[in-house]
């Protein structure tokens, strides 16, 4: 197994968690405000989607989904990459329309990774405008975006806890 077919099935896993997290959820649960400062399941879903689709565009150097296939306008939503208390608890959003965007962003991420070799890997990327430094991409893949999709995956099936739900499909 390589090194890209590792990343290809840790991003698989991470796309099947989270779909699975989020399949059952209705729209009155995603825009459900919880207690204190947390952020509501929908909002926690678009910033898992948005992420994923500026990190892989901006890696790869092409235009977001988002932009390039007028997501934003198709949904009528915010793009949620940047997680303000503010921003994320006025959220509001219905889930099954997010599941196209979905789709198409965990296609594109097949995609890319698909399309990178070993050497791809240990590219520096410049992060320096994140206050980051240059970083190589197999790091911004991993630490960064694998991490992001399962950490607040966790915190939706946590939320899902708070409404007498079972948080992971299994």
């Amino acid at each position: 197994m390589t090194a890209i077919d590792v990343l290809r099935s840790a991003f698989g896993g991470a796309h099947h968690w989270y779909q699975g997290t989020v399949a059952d959820i209705t729209a009155d649960q995603a825009n459900h405000l919880p207690p204190g400062i947390a952020h509501p399941i929908g909002s926690q879903m678009a910033h898992i989607l948005h992420s994923e689709d500026m990190m892989v565009g901006m890696l790869s150097g092409a235009p977001t989904l988002w932009e390039s296939q007028g997501w934003g306008q198709k949904l009528g939503l915010p793009m949620l990459s940047s997680q303000t208390t503010e921003g994320s608890r006025a959220f509001h959003c219905e889930p099954s329309q997010l599941n196209d965007y979905c789709q198409a962003v965990f296609a594109h991420t097949d995609g890319y990774l698909s399309g990178l070799s070993a050497e791809d890997l240990d590219r520096p990327f410049d992060l320096s405008s994140w206050g980051m430094g240059a970083m190589p991409v197999g790091q911004i893949l991993t630490t960064m975006l694998l991490g992001n999709t399962y950490a607040h995956t966790g915190e939706i099936s946590a939320l899902k806890g708070t409404l007498g739900l079972k948080g992971y499909p299994f």
